[in-house]
């Protein structure tokens, strides 16, 4: 079968499971021939070998099974670059972007600051701030080895090299050290919480954080204050409903100046603390 036909017939195929089948199938086919999507429409004719066929059904398969298209073609789009994931990182959301613009907001372009991004992941949020302030010196931490080396990966795939790149479980082994900016997007999704069985294929530890989603949160605001120079900056993402309980959880550690900040959607989404 051609590759025109072929588009027509993943696209039937992935209309019951998938909202987006259309573009689903361009970039399934872009994956399993390794090709541009204009290549796609430009070369319509031609024919798929057996094993170009075979690669593309397992592909299928995957996404049939609802995992995410991100892992299936090991790449997310975030603050408009092509980052690398895994199925050993969290999917960059967009809603993360926000932590980006606003840490643009907070400095000017020629400040020379220090941030400290705990649980980077994918390396996503610190590589876009080392990329749009190359004076700041970004310590990114995360608690796996092995999504470390993703990180790293992705800075080096973006030139980001004013990164160090720390393996920590949270504060731990972070001795010594003072940071004017602290920025996260810890796991805040209750043990219990349904929307669970739509992220099966993340990882769990990345997502959820106690019976109220808030271990991970109550942590950071109980120990941060320490990593971070005088009149430092904590942000910190947290669920669309937990903007009271977070508010509170850093009242109780004598926070001062925080206020919540809403996504593009008026979700209450950042907090921010001093």
């Amino acid at each position: 079968m051609d590759i025109k036909n072929t588009l027509l017939e993943i696209n039937h195929e992935l209309q019951s499971t998938s909202s987006t089948s259309k573009l689903d199938s361009e970039l399934l086919l872009m994956t399993a021939l390794g090709v541009s999507r204009p290549y796609l429409y430009t070369h319509g004719e031609k024919i798929l070998s057996v094993s170009e066929k075979k690669v593309l059904n397992d592909l299928c398969k995957r996404r049939i099974n609802l995992e995410p298209m991100a892992y299936i073609t090991g790449i997310k789009e975030f603050w408009s670059r092509e980052f690398n994931v895994s199925p050993a990182t969290l999917i960059p959301r967009p809603e993360s972007e926000m932590l980006v613009e606003e840490v643009l907001n907070l400095y000017a372009l020629d400040e020379t600051i220090s941030i400290l991004e705990m649980g980077t992941g994918s390396g996503a949020i610190a590589i876009s701030l080392a990329l749009e302030r190359p004076k700041t010196i970004i310590t990114a931490t995360d608690i796996s080895s092995k999504v470390l080396d993703l990180a790293k990966k992705n800075a080096n795939k973006f030139n980001a090299h004013n990164i160090i790149f720390q393996k920590s479980d949270w504060f731990r082994e972070l001795k010594n050290q003072e940071f004017d900016l602290i920025v996260c997007n810890p796991p805040y999704i209750e043990s219990h919480d349904d929307c669970l069985l739509d992220l099966k294929f993340e990882p769990i530890s990345a997502l959820v954080s106690g019976k109220d989603g808030l271990d991970a949160i109550r942590h950071i605001a109980n120990n941060a204050k320490q990593f971070l120079k005088i009149n430092g900056t904590i942000l910190i993402e947290h669920g669309k409903d937990q903007e009271k309980a977070v508010n509170q959880i850093f009242i109780s550690n004598q926070w001062e100046r925080i206020k919540c900040l809403p996504d593009l959607r008026g979700f209450p989404r950042i907090t921010m603390a001093k």
